[in-house]
């Protein structure tokens, strides 16, 4: 599977889980408990991607929020884990985000995010779409 179709399988799943009519916000300058589902695998892998839920929060280009692992995969690095701390911050279209030790770094278009991280020795490409999994905001 090449990377294109990796990042279309993660959009895809991430936006499954959000609704259609799901509003998007804004988050340059400030906004907080902003929504968002991501999903995260091996590069170029087929694997179903690992889930979860985070929330954040956008403070002049700071972000902070809490990450809930909401995935049926056994294995992820954050799993059963409720309300992980996260943080990170936002430049222009580039985002970095921490949860734990592991740091994706990536970037922003419209209410997506996208990017990689390398976890365990082995590299991940994530995407993260605004909004919680099945249901309105």
């Amino acid at each position: 599977m090449t990377r294109l179709q990796s990042v279309a399988v993660l959009t895809l799943a991430a936006s499954l889980a959000v609704p259609c009519a799901a509003r998007a916000v804004a988050i340059n300058g400030t906004a907080a408990n902003v929504p968002y589902v991501i999903g995260f695998h091996p590069l170029n892998s087929t694997q179903t991607p690992y889930l979860g839920q985070m929330h954040l929060a956008f403070k002049n280009g700071i972000i902070s929020g809490t990450y809930t692992d909401i995935s049926n995969r056994p294995g992820s690095p954050f799993a059963n884990a409720h309300n992980l701390p996260v943080t990170g911050g936002l430049s222009g279209s580039h985002v970095t985000l921490v949860i734990r030790q592991i740091t994706f770094r990536g970037t922003v278009s419209g209410e997506k995010m996208s990017g990689s991280a390398t976890i365990r020795g082995t590299v991940y490409e994530f995407a993260a779409q605004q909004g919680t999994p099945g249901g309105a905001r």
